[in-house]
């Protein structure tokens, strides 16, 4: 009875174990684009500390590269517990956003920056609303809804920059 009874609870722990960590393709997807994107929102944010012209854009751009680092050791960390690869750069249209705004300064790359920060920004808060709701990783979930109310400022404060 006594080895039933330890039988028993060791194939609940283990069922326990295997049901909160199960990550699945679509779970480790999100966390390479979202390690893409913060990588990104990086780079773009330490260039528009050289490139632009408007204090509004420089500080936005400052907060970007603040929070999307944080944002970004945090994932790193979950993901390394779960054994998941984060991106280590852009990816390939990122990289072409980067390059496109490296060749731009003053108004011209105010204006670039501007406008892809309100779209990036209307697709990231999607793919981490998307991950807060569907994602079946129940800590990669909950990253994703404690990183979503950050992600919404983001998203009116790139709404709010000036038009140049």
């Amino acid at each position: 009875m006594r080895i039933a009874t330890c039988l028993l609870a060791a194939c609940l722990v283990a069922t326990t174990t295997l049901a909160q960590t199960r990550t699945t393709a679509t779970d480790t997807d999100f966390v390479r684009k979202a390690s893409s994107g913060n990588l990104t929102e990086i780079t773009l944010g330490k260039l528009a500390a050289d490139q632009a012209s408007s204090d509004d854009v420089k500080k936005y751009a400052a907060r970007m590269v603040v929070d999307h680092t944080d944002a970004n050791e945090k994932l790193g960390k979950l993901a390394g517990s779960k054994g998941i690869q984060i991106a280590t750069a852009p990816d390939v249209a990122q990289q072409q956003d980067i390059d496109r705004l490296k060749g731009l300064d003053g108004a011209a790359f105010d204006r670039g920056y501007a406008d892809l920060m309100v779209r990036s920004h209307k697709l990231t808060t999607g793919l981490y609303e998307l991950e807060a709701t569907k994602g079946t990783d129940p800590e990669i979930r909950d990253f994703a809804r404690g990183t979503l109310p950050v992600l919404r400022v983001h998203e009116k404060l790139a709404d709010s920059l000036p038009p140049f």
